[in-house]
């Protein structure tokens, strides 16, 4: 079950990953549209937070992710990276559908240079 968001939860003190010995690592995640996937994402981040782990949670996300899913996942403790669609050529349509475009855009993910 997915865990409930509230309003308050973008008011609450998260305490910040460790990033000593961790340096160069973290946990990466991807998110897009403004459905209950947000749920799932905050989960996650309170997962790992009570394993107390030292590498951050670094939130992929399409510009269609709204504000307010934005101030939420920030409150939780991640960071958050926005990264540009990927979409497929536009003579190649017929075998790659336009729907396919959040399966590419994860390969986005690898673009994502916040470590060292």
């Amino acid at each position: 079950m997915a865990p409930a968001i509230t309003t308050a939860a973008v008011n609450a003190t998260v305490e910040k990953p460790k990033l000593e010995g961790g340096k160069g690592r973290a946990f990466v995640t991807f998110l897009a549209g403004n459905a209950d996937y947000i749920k799932g994402v905050v989960g996650l981040a309170k997962g790992l937070r009570k394993t107390k782990t030292m590498y951050p949670l670094v939130v992929a996300i399409l510009p269609d992710v709204p504000e307010e899913h934005r101030k939420i996942l920030v409150s939780q403790g991640c960071i958050v990276k926005e990264i540009a669609p990927v979409y497929p050529p536009a003579n190649q349509t017929q075998f790659a559908m336009a729907y396919y475009v959040i399966n590419y855009s994860k390969l986005r993910i690898f673009e994502v240079y916040v470590f060292d």
